[in-house]
């Protein structure tokens, strides 16, 4: 039977069904055979019609592993640090980093870095951390940490992994002692269903929130979009977390994410010496569902060092650098995401190579 996991609400309805997919999207593979025997697993998302809330019904977080193969670092690309500028921005506008700061699901820290380089006194938490910095705790963060005594506590880019998210929110709050303030930050899903951007949907995002659904597990709180859309946020007082959710009135989805597929085989069927941009999660789904068998796309290319000359899991495409274009031969490149086009423009350059975008 299929739950809410916000209320535990059996009114659902399934709205898209995945074949598949890796069940890690972000991690790559040392050599060919490991990616293609990468494990896979359908995604099948569903609607809660008690409260509009879009999560992944078949979802089981004791499979996921978050290892130090797990990577999902954005920051090499100079528009995704203009981003993490402006979150740091609208922290300072709210008043903050000026106490004692905890950030859960750091990645590699290097947010936390950049948070630290401006005197903040924050620590970290994540199990995948690579580091040695004594700011970081390699852990999951839970109620064992209840003495943390934070004033600001930051989620980027976690509660989407999260398959309780409302009871993981509680469980930071009471942790807390229901004071400070925290910041949540996640994919939009209204950006995902106007772009009919089924690469967005991948196993381990097992939550796809609106800014109306993340507001509603509080009694108040201020939020935006940002990122070109994709991205938003929500800062709340753990004081205002609700300790139960009302039904709301919503509007079901129509999803058309399979007549997006095909359109996509079209794209890709008509090309030919073709390569892909971006070797994250989108990038990862995208193969997946359009080349299994990588015959139609001859590559993957990736700023990432630590993707370059590995294999994505499912299909064991080959990740390269921008520099190694040429020797593959590579007359078009599909952009995973279209906020980076000017940035691969000037990578590429003086290349002729045609980018397309999704």
């Amino acid at each position: 039977m299929i739950k809410c996991p916000l209320t535990g609400s059996t009114n659902v309805k399934i709205i898209y069904e995945q074949k598949s997919v890796p069940l890690i999207q972000n991690k790559v593979y040392a050599t060919k055979e490991q990616a293609v025997n990468a494990p896979c697993i359908d995604v099948i998302l569903a609607q809660s019609l008690h409260n509009g809330f879009v999560f992944s019904a078949n979802f089981n977080e004791s499979i996921i592993d978050y290892d130090a193969a797990y990577q999902n670092e954005q920051s090499n690309s100079v528009y995704f640090r203009r981003h993490l500028e402006h979150v740091i921005e609208i922290m300072r506008n709210n008043n903050t980093l000026n106490g004692k700061v905890v950030e859960i699901g750091c990645g590699k820290a290097y947010f936390l870095e950049m948070l630290l380089d401006r005197g903040v006194n924050i620590t970290g938490f994540d199990p995948t951390y690579e580091g040695h910095s004594t700011k970081v705790v390699k852990d999951f963060f839970s109620d064992k940490y209840s003495d943390i005594g934070a004033e600001f506590i930051i989620l980027r880019h976690t509660l989407e992994h999260i398959a309780h998210p409302f009871n993981f929110i509680k469980t930071i709050a009471a942790a807390n002692k229901h004071k400070g303030k925290i910041y949540i930050e996640v994919p939009t899903f209204d950006w995902i269903t106007a772009h009919n951007a089924t690469e967005d949907i991948f196993y381990e995002h097992c939550n796809y929130f609106t800014l109306a659904t993340l507001q509603m597990l509080f009694t108040k709180s201020t939020g935006g979009h940002f990122f070109n859309g994709q991205y938003f946020y929500v800062i709340a007082d753990l004081a205002d977390v609700k300790s139960a959710l009302e039904p709301q009135t919503i509007t079901p989805y129509e999803i058309k994410f399979k007549d997006r597929i095909n359109e996509y085989d079209k794209l890709i069927s008509g090309l030919k010496n073709t390569a892909i941009w971006g070797a994250g999660a989108k990038g990862s789904t995208f193969l997946n569902l359009l080349d299994k068998e990588c015959k139609k796309v001859k590559c993957v290319v990736d700023i990432n060092p630590k993707k370059q000359h590995q294999f994505i899991g499912g299909t064991g495409h080959f990740i390269i650098k921008p520099e190694a274009l040429a020797e593959q031969m590579i007359e078009n490149i599909i952009v995973m995401n279209s906020n980076y086009i000017d940035e691969i423009k000037k990578t590429i350059e003086p290349q002729h190579i045609n980018l397309i975008t999704l």
